[in-house]
């Protein structure tokens, strides 16, 4: 008989999305169980593996022993020696000063894990905190449909309550070339069961995917999936081309071209005209992006998001640059920076030190891109 693995410590995954920056994150598996997408390189070197829920109900002892260190509830406390037990520390302090209201699942698709073990993780994470209001996990759509519906219901009950799902786009072409392993259909039909299922929906919509060839076929494809599914939250992840990606080699053979700042912006805006019918709560809430005011409740928001990407549309062009440049370098977060006389003379410094004009801005913008994310 094959000897259990011992619990090494307290883990922690590489990534979470943006909207659980306050919230506690449990690591359920290693890697991604698909990590085969083209256009994602963050698991690439990370062998998969399903933790067991035994180890995770561990790393939960780890964080409510810290809790109650924190809170007074222990007075005499080890140093945490271990890397792992530092973690666990510092996961706990940050998570009180944030209030302990929700957690996230790492790392990628933990709803891989078997149901039973899942739901005896669930039950021990509200028996050991039974304040948490959300609990959270990227999901991919075809994991969703495998899953039987009253397990999806029963997750929901306890607690794991939304799903980021990475649509990325809803065109069938796009999908199978960058490997997603999953088609329009698919997505229609996860979302809309996981919704049925009483779990909220977070899609990831990523602009710039299918190059200029099929910038408009993937904006309308995709709102059509949006406009099928409903979705709780609908969130904007621009693309980044690093060339270590597999998806570079279509952008170097002259299969696809890379869109600019201007024709992804043209792309997002097609996409929110073509979202019809539905109550998503839309936002731009990644680095990646430039326009990061782009957030508002569908219907009632949808003409002041156009209104915004209109402004920006309309600026000339040496000001769009400017913008653009002091978005990548995080110098300005919203276009009424622009007036801002100080923000705008030290992008100007910079385009003039640099040596940075329209004939390379888009290289430039490109490679800030890049260093944004750890890939």
């Amino acid at each position: 008989m094959r000897k259990k693995p011992a619990y090494e410590g307290f883990e922690l995954g590489p990534i979470r999305p943006p909207s659980e920056a306050y919230s506690l994150l449990l690591r359920i598996n290693r890697g991604c169980g698909w990590n085969k997408c083209r256009f994602c390189g963050f698991y690439r070197d990370v062998p998969f593996a399903i933790r067991s829920a035994e180890d995770v109900k561990k790393d939960i002892d780890r964080i409510k022993y810290w809790v109650d260190v924190f809170q007074g509830n222990i007075e005499d406390a080890s140093n945490p020696a271990t890397p792992g037990e530092q973690e666990a520390c510092y996961s706990a302090y940050n998570w009180i000063q944030s209030g302990m209201k929700s957690v996230f699942f790492q790392d990628g698709n933990s709803i891989l894990m078997p149901p039973d073990e899942m739901i005896e993780v669930l039950e021990y994470l509200n028996q050991t905190f039974p304040n948490i209001q959300r609990i959270t996990s990227y999901a991919r759509s075809d994991t969703i449909n495998r899953l039987k519906p009253e397990y999806l219901r029963r997750y929901a009950e306890l607690g794991l309550n939304r799903f980021h799902i990475g649509l990325e786009t809803g065109n069938d072409y796009i999908l199978k070339l960058m490997k997603k392993g999953t088609t329009k259909q698919a997505q229609i039909e996860a979302g809309i069961k996981a919704k049925a299922a009483g779990i909220e929906i977070n899609e990831f919509y990523m602009p710039g995917m299918g190059g200029r060839e099929y910038a408009r076929a993937s904006a309308l494809d995709t709102a059509d999936v949006m406009n099928q599914v409903n979705p709780d939250f609908i969130r904007i992840r621009s693309m980044a081309l690093a060339e270590k990606l597999e998806m570079y080699e279509d952008y170097r053979t002259g299969l696809l071209t890379r869109p600019n700042d201007i024709e992804t912006i043209h792309e997002i805006r097609l996409f929110i005209e073509n979202l019809h019918g539905i109550t998503s709560v839309v936002d731009s809430d990644h680095i990646l992006n430039i326009l990061l005011e782009l957030r508002g409740k569908l219907p009632e928001a949808k003409p002041r998001l156009l209104a915004i990407i209109d402004q920006f549309l309309d600026l000339p062009e040496d000001t769009q640059n400017i913008y653009r440049l002091g978005r990548r370098l995080n110098v300005m977060n919203a276009l009424r920076d622009l007036n801002n006389p100080i923000l705008v003379d030290r992008v100007k410094q910079t385009m003039d030190k640099a040596g940075i004009d329209k004939t390379n801005i888009d290289d430039v913008c490109d490679q800030l891109m890049i260093r944004c994310i750890p890939i």
